[in-house]
């Protein structure tokens, strides 16, 4: 049987949201009948680039549409469509997903999907971006056959009232499930002891997870509780800025900068309650696995309320000072609640969103 070739298109499969939900598809869906394709343009390896090749998908690699002009980048994504012979083109490239879809319309290419994974279309801005964001929604609306996104709010955000298939970023519920030896390995390996309280943060350090606000929090919160820690995973351009911050508020031996890692689902334990401040989501994986896991977490009001899939998410407004969120943030239990029951046959079960997903591609 001859493998259906799936393009999977976004800027790098570094570890952040969307790669994790193309990473989990991957892992799980048929690969007897399905092959990926990750066309990307972004230089370096990527953080998933090992496991991709393991698991029998394939990186390509074009300039970045800064470094040429349009009529070469299209030149560009043809080639790679017609010499990979596509079947399906997935793109999770947001308002540069246009472009991409007119190549697969051009090379005849039949299901051409388009996805969102944020509600950043959902803001206010100014009549120069709103005129290239018009553009990029028409060609969106003119050359994709299917619409997909992450939840209500970041189906508007880029489609504004036209139809799309909701599916939520699934997750492996038994890897993310509570387990206490996984957190005596992660504190024995960061040298945290059993009553210092963990506070913990899983996001790329880029501007829309505002950990520039989230340190200031910390900061008030170690005021409350001395014995206390934050803890953040992930990598970003903004990891030297924060770095200097902390060493500038002299918090370098209270804040744990854990960059990139594969073991996520293990550090979870680690932690004792979960900060989550973000400017803007989409309906971050990262509050799915964090509720899975037990963990009671502080989320900014700004994320949607699509996220609260039980009572460990508590909202909060980023118009309340630092001061206000460390005091909240104290309020809570560190005593994990089990509510997997909650969740277990939604499509945030991974494999029940696979199966609306298969579907499309099969189509």
């Amino acid at each position: 049987m001859k493998k259906i070739n799936i393009l999977q298109i976004t800027s790098s499969m570094n570890i952040g949201g969307l790669e994790t939900f193309i990473m989990n598809l991957l892992r799980n869906i048929d690969r007897d009948k399905f092959k990926f394709i990750f066309l990307t343009y972004t230089d370096g390896k990527y953080d998933y680039e090992d496991e991709i090749n393991e698991l029998g998908g394939k990186i390509v690699r074009i300039t970045h549409p800064k470094n040429t002009n349009i009529f070469n980048h299209l030149k560009q994504i043809k080639k790679v469509i017609k010499e990979e012979k596509i079947d399906v083109i997935h793109s999770h490239t947001y308002f540069n997903s246009g472009i991409f879809l007119l190549a697969g319309k051009l090379c005849k290419v039949k299901t051409r999907i388009v996805h969102s994974h944020t509600t950043l279309g959902a803001k206010k801005i100014g009549i120069y971006k709103s005129f290239k964001w018009f553009i990029a929604r028409t060609l969106i609306s003119l050359f994709s056959t299917d619409r997909f996104a992450c939840g209500r709010e970041a189906a508007y955000a880029l489609y504004r009232k036209k139809s799309a298939t909701v599916i939520p970023n699934g997750i492996d519920f038994k890897k993310f499930s509570y387990n206490e030896n996984y957190r005596k390995e992660i504190r024995n390996e960061l040298k945290i002891e059993d009553d210092v309280k963990v506070i913990g943060h899983v996001g790329r350090l880029d501007y829309p997870k505002n950990h520039n606000y989230l340190i200031d929090i910390f900061e008030e919160y170690k005021k409350i509780n001395p014995k206390s820690k934050l803890v953040l995973v992930g990598d970003g351009n903004l990891k030297e800025e924060l770095i200097k911050k902390v060493e500038n508020r002299k918090l370098e031996k209270d804040i744990l900068f854990l960059g990139s890692r594969n073991d996520v689902y293990k550090i979870y334990n680690a932690f004792d309650l979960f900060l989550f401040p973000s400017i803007y989501e989409g309906l971050p994986v990262t509050l799915v696995e964090t509720q899975v896991n037990g963990l009671s977490a502080l989320v900014s009001s700004n994320v949607p309320s699509e996220c609260k899939l039980t009572d460990n998410i508590y909202f909060y407004s980023l118009d309340n000072d630092s001061k206000e969120w460390a005091k909240k943030l104290n309020e809570f239990s560190t005593v994990r609640k089990n509510e997997i029951d909650k969740i277990i046959n939604s499509d945030y079960n991974i494999q029940n969103g696979i199966k609306k997903i298969e579907k499309i591609y099969l189509k």
